[in-house]
């Protein structure tokens, strides 16, 4: 609980958290999302050095495995600097609001149920690696009200 509010973070990389390489311009991972949300922050904590800067952009697909929507950063983009040292993260804010400050990011306002967010690598460093995650905050929405989902008999 953040202010009240329900969140949920989502970790990337491989077998239990496992650091992504940073050498590769490719999908590196992909959230898939449960429920409706609001997204709230998104950011990469590095595990090794990196040796060049990388860029990374945070992709929300309408459905899991679609073609549709990559690259134009509607999740966010972000730029680990070069040098960034292994235990260091690096965010992007979304454009969520608390009542009290505006974000700075230009997110889409919500995901839901189905939809997919792919962790891009567009701009890749020699060397480097990190671990992606995804904070939201869980939407008062029933799944009944979402004509994604059905409740099997």
């Amino acid at each position: 609980m953040w202010g009240g509010r329900q969140l949920f973070a989502f970790v990337g990389g491989g077998a239990a958290g496992a650091s992504i390489a940073l050498q590769t311009n490719a999908d590196k991972h992909t959230f898939i999302i449960p429920f409706k949300c609001k997204p709230i922050r998104a950011g990469v904590t590095v595990t090794t050095v990196l040796d060049g800067a990388a860029i990374v952009a945070f992709d929300r697909q309408p459905a899991a495995g679609s073609a549709t929507d990559r690259g134009d950063g509607d999740c966010g983009y972000i730029t680990i600097p070069t040098t960034t040292a292994a235990g260091a993260v690096v965010y992007d804010k979304t454009n969520y609001y608390s009542g009290v400050t505006a974000g700075a990011g230009v997110w889409i306002e919500s995901l839901n149920e189905g939809d997919a967010v792919v962790f891009q690598l567009i701009s890749a460093s020699t060397s480097g690696g990190g671990v992606p995650w995804l904070i939201v905050e869980v939407d008062s929405e029933q799944p009944g009200n979402n004509s994604a989902m059905t409740l099997t008999a």
